[in-house]
């Protein structure tokens, strides 16, 4: 589900310098349907490249895990619970974060003073929007699960607590 926007946004990213996407023309970061359907267009076979190259991470890394299984050695994942601003997720997913018109985050993860950090953290990761994804079932959330679960044979929540309390 995931392929075909990660792509498109890896060639994006390349036509813009590596920068954010946030950085680029507004019809891209926003996602305008005739914007992207003119990149998918014009570079198709970039495109389909990306995918190609997804498609044989996977399949190496499937005769990997297979490997490991014969010989009783588990994977353990991780998956931090924050994702980067600059992510095919954020740029796909806006609705799932909180995020201005423009897709500026409104707040940003980090943690508050405390014994470790007389000043905090401010980690920049955007928050999610609790509510919107509470309000579709937790699919994107659901989905990135089943994804890490069916990669590893054990997943490591990084910062879990965020799911219960988190700082912004």
């Amino acid at each position: 589900a995931w392929l075909e926007d990660y792509a498109l946004f890896r060639v994006l990213k390349d036509e813009h310098n590596g920068n954010s996407w946030d950085r680029w023309e507004p019809s891209y970061a926003q996602r305008d349907a005739a914007a992207l359907s003119l990149i998918n267009d014009l570079h198709r076979e970039r495109i389909e490249a990306e995918k190609f190259v997804q498609y044989l991470f996977f399949k190496q890394y499937a005769a990997l895990k297979n490997y490991c299984a014969q010989k009783q050695i588990s994977i353990v994942g991780d998956m931090p619970i924050f994702v980067a601003y600059d992510s095919s997720d954020v740029w796909c997913h806006p609705e799932y974060f909180k995020l201005n018109e423009t897709g500026t985050p409104t707040v940003v993860a980090g943690v508050p003073p405390d014994y470790f950090s007389a000043t905090g953290q401010l980690w920049g990761n955007p928050l999610y929007d609790w509510e919107h994804m509470r309000a579709t079932g937790f699919g994107w959330w659901l989905d990135r699960l089943a994804s890490s679960l069916a990669r590893f044979d054990r997943v490591r929540l990084d910062h879990f607590i965020g799911f219960r309390r988190y700082w912004e």
